[in-house]
This record gives structure tokens, sequence and C-alpha cells, in this order.
């Protein structure tokens, strides 16, 4: 699954003129580095050839989620469900 674009987070956002096209893309990379820093990696990875990996639908969903609580409500501290989402995903997790 391609990672989110533009017009998809538009369209989750219920979002319908041009005016907002920076902010919301300001947030959606906002939302994409959260899950990237959260998972070690960058979004979308690589394989070992240098060619982009299919980005997981759950890890689309937990960019989604980020997305809509930065733009619905960016004081909110949300919930596990971004967590669980990525939380197969983590690399060097250290200990």
């Amino acid at each position: 699954m391609p990672i989110l674009t533009l017009e998809e987070a538009k369209a989750d956002l219920r979002v319908d003129s041009d005016d907002a096209d920076e902010t919301i893309q300001a947030l959606l990379d906002a939302a994409i580095q959260s899950a990237s820093d959260r998972i070690n990696r960058p979004i979308p990875w690589q394989d070992e050839d240098g060619a982009d990996v299919e980005v997981p639908a759950s890890v689309n969903a937990a960019i989604r989620l980020e997305l809509r609580a930065l733009y619905d409500n960016p004081d909110s501290v949300h919930g596990r469900a971004f967590e669980s989402l990525l939380a197969p995903y983590i690399v060097d997790r250290g200990i």
C-alpha cells in the first residue's frame, strides 16, 4: 500500500477545499514522521536493493489516526491505538 497522500488525507478529514492544503500537508508530514520515529525506520522503508517497500495497512492506519488527532485536537493525547498499530514494525528496540 502506498503512503497516505494529501488527497487521501483530505478525504479522511472531510476537507473539500484547497485552502487548507498547506496545513494538512504539514500535519500529514508530522504524522508520518511521528510513526517513523516510533518504529525507528523511515517511512516508506526500503529493501536491500534500495527499492521502496509497500507501507503495511496498519502503519497507514496509525498515520491516519495521528493525522486525525493532530487535525481535530492538536492538544489531545491519543491512546494506545497508534502504538498498537506500529508495534510490530519497530526495529532496533534496544534494551
